[in-house]
C-alpha cells in the first residue's frame, strides 16, 4: 500500500512539474494584467511559480517517505519471518 501511495504522490509531483514548466512558458502572470510588464505582474508570476514548487516539493517528499517506508517495512516483514522459524 505505501508503494502505490508513494507512487501516486510522485505523479502527483510531477504534474505539478508540468504546469509549472507550461505557466512559465505562457508568461507567468503576463495573462493577468495583459501584456503590460509591471510591477503587481511579476509579483502574481513570482507567487504562483513559487507555489507550484512548494507543492512539487511537497508531493515529491512525501511520495519518496511513503516509497521509503514500504520498501524497508518489506525488509522488516522479511526478516522477522525469517527470525521466527
Amino acid at each position: 500500500m505505501f508503494l502505490i501511495a508513494g507512487a501516486c504522490w510522485l505523479v502527483f509531483a510531477s504534474g505539478f512539474g508540468v504546469v509549472l514548466l507550461q505557466y512559465i512558458r505562457q508568461g507567468a502572470g503576463l495573462q493577468f494584467f495583459g501584456w503590460m510588464f509591471s510591477s503587481g505582474s511579476v509579483l502574481i508570476g513570482l507567487v504562483h511559480v513559487v507555489g507550484f514548487v512548494i507543492a512539487a516539493f511537497l508531493c515529491f517528499a512525501i511520495g519518496a517517505g511513503l516509497l521509503a517506508r514500504g520498501f524497508v517495512r518489506a525488509g522488516e516483514d522479511v526478516e522477522k519471518t525469517d527470525s521466527e522459524k
